[in-house]
């Protein structure tokens, strides 16, 4: 669990290093056993916390590597997943003013308007948060290369391995599909 107490959050700032298993970030785990990844190994994450008022700053970086498939020619593949992230908690509510002064007639924002993450009490829990800054960095569409030709539509040949003789489709033209209906 990566659990920081505010009062371990010293004044030139704390880093703390993490080696998780993915049963341990929120949300990893389920993705995990939906079968569309697989955590290779664990998931290395630095942090460096400081605070500023009532704010906590955490700016970080995670590595790992995952297992999926190819989203063109569906074959599995390794790759890794590498990226800094930056989050900021608060736990007190704010008010922001529309006219910019201090004025009463303020709108008060939530937290989460901000960009900002609430936490109430004497700590900070950065499982959910960082598990869901690992989900965000995820490729919508694993690629095994940039190059990957993928499957034929018409006959599900590996175009990586073998050449098809089917006849492309043409999309240049939408309509095309209709030039052999005879309307009666």
């Amino acid at each position: 669990m990566m659990i920081i107490r505010l009062d371990e959050i010293k004044d030139h700032g704390t880093s703390r290093r993490y080696l998780l298993a993915p049963h341990d970030l929120a949300g990893v785990a389920a993705w995990e056993e939906s079968g569309d990844l697989k955590l290779n190994e664990p998931v290395e994450i630095e942090v460096s916390l400081a605070r500023i008022g009532g704010l906590v700053e955490v700016k970080g970086h995670f590595a790992t590597r995952f297992e999926s498939s190819c989203g063109r020619c569906l074959k599995k593949f390794t790759f890794e997943l590498n990226e800094p992230f930056e989050l900021t908690f608060t736990n007190e509510p704010i008010t922001v003013h529309e006219d910019g002064t201090d004025e009463e007639e303020g709108v008060e924002l939530s937290a989460e308007e901000l960009g900002l993450i609430p936490f109430t009490g004497e700590s900070i829990n950065l499982n959910e948060a960082i598990g869901e800054q690992l989900l965000l960095s995820l490729p919508i569409r694993p690629l095994c290369s940039a190059e990957c030709r993928g499957l034929c539509p018409h006959c599900g040949i590996d175009l990586n391995e073998k050449e098809c003789h089917c006849v492309p489709l043409d999309f240049t033209n939408r309509f095309s599909a209709l030039k052999n209906i005879k309307i009666t």
